[in-house]
């Protein structure tokens, strides 16, 4: 007997919570008085009492989305290199100065390079030739095929054709002679040197390259 009753209130009990799990869960009472729990609304006209809202689970409760090869996303297939085309390394300084030393090898000058203080290194005849050659080279591989900066680079070896030659070295040794405080020089006469070589002797200096001597051997 007692069993019997025990049963019957664990299944009251289920009944009455059973609604409570599943979702809203409504109370109200029927005219005979008896106390119903539902999850659905009572008849209309009815006075009730919402006992439990839905339970959404927090994000912390929630289990996380399973993950398959369908949901990862695709990972892109790394293309073929395309292989790049190195362009030619040139260099705009060896091509200027390659284009000057021509000009000087190319007249009858005897032509030295300068050396530590004073020292002169000369080129002998029989190696000229070779020289030419090799400053040839220098210049094809360096001097640009765009005929517009090619112009720009055979306009700047002639400045420096200018400006190394003997004629300027001539008058930057004049202009220092003048400046020495025993010269005594006029300033109109140093300011005339001056304007003269700001004119048609722009400082281009340069180190290891073929120079002019100062007597032209015929």
């Amino acid at each position: 007997m007692r069993k019997s009753r025990h049963a019957a209130s664990i299944a009251l009990t289920l009944t009455l919570l059973v609604p409570l799990l599943l979702g809203t869960t409504y109370k109200w009472v029927d005219e005979q008085g008896q106390v119903h729990y539902t999850d659905t609304a009572p008849p209309a006209g009815t006075a009730y009492e919402i006992v439990a809202a839905p339970h959404s689970p927090s994000p912390v409760e929630r289990a996380p989305p399973s993950v398959t090869a369908e949901t990862l996303p695709a990972v892109p297939t790394p293309s073929a290199a395309v292989p790049e085309v190195a362009a030619a390394d040139r260099d705009d300084g060896r091509c200027v100065d390659a284009l000057y030393q021509l000009q000087v090898l190319a007249g009858g000058w005897r032509v030295y390079k300068a050396g530590p203080g004073t020292d002169r290194t000369y080129l002998h005849d029989r190696d000229r030739p070779a020289e030419i050659e090799r400053l040839s080279r220098e210049r094809d591989d360096n001097c640009s095929d765009d005929p517009a900066v090619l112009d720009s680079q055979r306009r700047r070896a002639d400045e420096l054709f200018q400006a190394l030659g003997p004629e300027c070295r001539e008058a930057r040794e004049k202009l220092q002679n003048m400046l020495r405080p025993t010269a005594r020089t006029a300033p109109s006469h140093i300011e005339n040197q001056q304007a003269f070589i700001a004119a048609r002797c722009p400082d281009l200096s340069r180190d290891g390259v073929w120079l002019q001597d100062w007597i032209l051997v015929r």
